[in-house]
């Protein structure tokens, strides 16, 4: 379904007035809808708010920012069809959003025959920024992953038997691998490392798997559905690891909610979220927390940070070009992008050569007595770890 445009604040008393300019706009791509949707619906709230902010301070040069969103549904299809118009016919200056590559990657290559920028806000496929793409950018990136769930492993429960369990998606298909790489250098045994498809229902032959290997940790990279079902089913099953940590997802509210009491214990990873500061500050942090809460009457999602953090940069980088007097062309902005050093919530925005983060941060997180406390690394933890987890 495509999103008609959205401006902020709404257009009265333009004629003759400070918003009588032609607006500025931005073209956003998630899923609203679909499989995806929890995901992207929290990248799109955190977007939006950036760019109310924008508007509530006059605007960039005394335009409007318009933000026109397209939902792809989570269908690579949609995706490619929604940048091809919003570049296209919509003239759209940049492209923001997505989640997961298999979206993130088309409009990828959209926006670089379009030569437009393309801020990406949940990405991890490595494949992605060596491609020679000069218009791609985005907010995170897998080496922060692969750093904090090994480093737990090795450090903090010093496992020697570890199963790994892993989507079939590109990033997580990644992320397993150089798990397993690192622990294995390091003389972890990797007893099971096996790959599944999306939205598997029966995970009881790879769970007896990790039970008949006796296996001490195990490390999930999927998303936020599976986790749910995995550990209900590890339940059923009687596969009780001394700790389950999952790559991605885990910090989402509503792990506890569905899960209740048989979320205690388990780890996940965060970058931000409501009292998790990574690499931002509890000021700002607070400040968002408070303005989301305000727009949108319940505390943000994690996710929705990087929607923020995403548009603030590119609304910083939009600013730099109006400052510098040039016209606001894919090239310019291209170019104002590579020379941004944000500093937002989720901490240091700032490129490298390849369009990837430099200072992206992930902290592992734990459900303790039902909320979410920072584990590792230790000079970030707010709690210890509990391991065994029961």
């Amino acid at each position: 379904m495509l999103r008609l445009a959205w401006l902020i604040p709404a257009l009265v008393g333009t004629v003759g007035g400070a918003w009588a300019a032609e607006p500025i706009t931005i073209g956003e791509i998630n899923s609203r809808t679909g499989v995806l949707a929890v995901q992207g619906t929290a990248v799109h709230e955190g977007i939006r708010l950036a760019l109310e902010e924008t508007n509530a301070r006059g605007g960039i040069g005394g335009r409007l920012v318009a933000l026109l969103s397209r939902d792809d549904e989570g269908k690579p299809e949609r995706a490619i069809a929604a940048a091809e118009e919003l570049a296209s016919h919509q003239r759209a200056v940049a492209l923001i959003g997505g989640y997961g590559d298999s979206l993130v990657g088309p409009v990828s290559e959209v926006a670089d025959r379009s030569r437009i920028p393309y801020l990406a806000t949940a990405s991890l496929d490595e494949r992605l920024a060596l491609r020679g793409n000069r218009f791609f950018f985005r907010i995170s990136s897998l080496a922060s992953y692969a750093k904090v769930t090994t480093g737990i492993v090795l450090e903090v429960f010093r496992a020697r038997n570890v199963a790994i369990l892993y989507s079939s998606t590109p990033g997580a298909s990644q992320l397993a691998r150089r798990q397993k790489e690192a622990l294995e250098q390091a003389a972890v045994r990797v007893s099971v490392f096996e790959p599944f498809a999306p939205g598997l229902s029966d995970f009881a032959p790879l769970l007896a798997r990790v039970r008949d290997r006796g296996a001490d940790v195990l490390l999930s990279d999927t998303f936020f559905a599976d986790h749910l079902l995995l550990v209900r089913q590890m339940a059923q099953a009687g596969v009780a690891p001394k700790a389950f940590l999952g790559a991605f997802g885990m910090e989402f509210p509503g792990v506890i909610r569905e899960l209740g009491s048989a979320s205690e214990g388990l780890y996940g990873t965060t970058a931000w979220q409501p009292g998790v500061y990574v690499g931002g500050n509890a000021k700002d942090s607070q400040a968002f927390t408070e303005a989301f809460l305000r727009r949108v009457g319940r505390e943000p999602a994690p996710l929705a940070m990087h929607g923020y953090a995403a548009a603030r940069t590119l609304l910083r980088a939009i600013e730099a070009v109006v400052a510098g007097g040039k016209p606001l062309t894919g090239e310019a902005l291209r170019e104002a992008l590579v020379r941004s050093d944000v500093e937002t919530p989720l901490g240091r925005v700032k490129f490298d050569d390849n369009g990837d983060p430099l200072f992206y941060e992930r902290v592992v997180i734990q459900i303790q007595r039902g909320r979410y406390v920072v584990v590792y690394p230790r000079e970030r933890a707010t709690a210890g770890a509990r391991y065994p987890a029961r």
